[in-house]
Parts: C-alpha cells; structure tokens; sequence
C-alpha cells in the first residue's frame, strides 16, 4: 500500500476525533483522493513538527519510532488528511507527550458536548468503539462511552498506561482482568483500579457490551 492509500485508510478509521466538517473530511478521504488540509490538522501538524524539533529527531527517526512511514508523518506535519487514534497515539509515545497534546483546548468556563457530537475513537478494528464524553483529552480526567463486540478480548495485547480508572458496565456483561485477577461485571457494576497495571476486557457473551469509564490523568 502506498502512503496515499495509507493515510486515507488511516482516516477513516477515526473522522470524528477532531471538529471537521464531514464535508471536508469526505473531499479529503472519502472517494479515495488526494488528501486535503484543514485549519485543525494544520494545527495538529505544526505541533508535530514543533515536537519533532524540539526533541531533535529528523523525520525519519520520529516515523521509525513511531512505526510510520516517513511519507505518511511528512503528509501529517503538513496538514494533510486525517490521521487515526491509534496514529496519534504512536506519535505521542514516540515524542513522549501526552495524547491530549493533539486536541483542540477548550478555554470557556464549560465545555458542553451536545448529543451526537461526542469524538468517537475507533480502536481493534471496531471491535472496541471509544466515544469521548469530554471534549478533549488534555485535562485532568477523561471519559469516555464505551461499545465492546461480542466475544471480544485484548488479553494478547493488554492495556497499560498512567492513572487510575473507574468503569461502570450499562448493557452486557464483561470480565476485567487485573494483572491476573478476574472480576466479572453485569448491568450496573463498577470497578476501580490502577491503569499501570496491565488490565484487559472480555465480553463472553454474543451481544455487544457497554460501559462508561473515568480516567484521571486521560491517558491511552
């Protein structure tokens, strides 16, 4: 696949984490052509350039620790399309920053998210469907809604990340695992625990799963 290709595969995967208009993001992505700049990706490509510089890193060190192709971290530092959640999060780790470095600040008194708007983050191939209840993840607590297929498990790639998180399960059931400790969740329970631990979820039934989680700092 060339970096074209890539990165509109690459957006797709996450159109509504920043505040495009789909207009736009359908004209870069959508019929599959050249990608084009938006003010907000502009914004989010200049602040990787200015990282990368900061750290001293050429283009092709950053894009190799971040296990992107340099053609495609070229495209992002210039604003060009849309890159996914799990883009972001590669680049945050590899400029060690956190992931709410990428997104837009709020700077009224309150930041309402009206019903339908919230960010979705779409991670595991759709099978785990993340929607932002904050409007941004570079306070000091995140939540998020959260969709879990049926059958799903990332017990071969754990979760791992600064912080502490509280979960509460609204449809379903799903079993937490806790650096080795089960704990079974229905309708209605809640759990608590440190993210540092490796932690992973589990959703035995054949219908999808929901929960609402807090995290305190938002982290990934």
């Amino acid at each position: 696949m060339d970096d074209g290709a890539a990165l509109a595969a690459d957006g797709r995967s996450l159109r509504a984490a920043f505040p495009i208009d789909p207009g736009e993001v359908e004209a870069a992505i959508g019929n599959g052509e050249p990608a084009q700049t938006t003010p907000t990706m502009q914004a989010v490509g200049a602040l990787v350039r200015r990282l990368r510089d900061e750290a001293r890193l050429s283009l092709a060190s950053l894009a190799a620790a971040a296990e992107l192709s340099p053609g495609l971290l070229s495209q992002i530092e210039r604003g060009m399309g849309n890159p996914s959640f799990t883009t972001l999060i590669k680049l945050a780790h590899a400029l060690d920053v956190p992931v709410g470095r990428f997104f837009v600040s709020e700077t009224k008194t309150g930041a309402l998210v009206r019903a339908g708007e919230h960010p979705r983050l779409l991670l595991a191939e759709d099978n785990l469907v993340y929607e932002l209840l904050t409007p941004h993840m570079n306070g000091r607590l995140g939540m998020i809604r959260a969709r879990i297929a049926a059958g799903w498990s990332n017990e071969a790639e754990p979760f791992l990340h600064e912080g502490e998180e509280c979960v509460m399960v609204t449809r379903g059931e799903l079993w937490i695992t806790i650096a080795g400790d089960q704990y079974e969740l229905t309708e209605g329970d809640s759990l608590t625990y440190d993210a540092g631990l490796p932690h992973w979820y589990h959703n035995p039934r054949d219908q999808d799963a929901e929960l609402i989680g807090a995290m305190s700092p938002p982290s990934f």
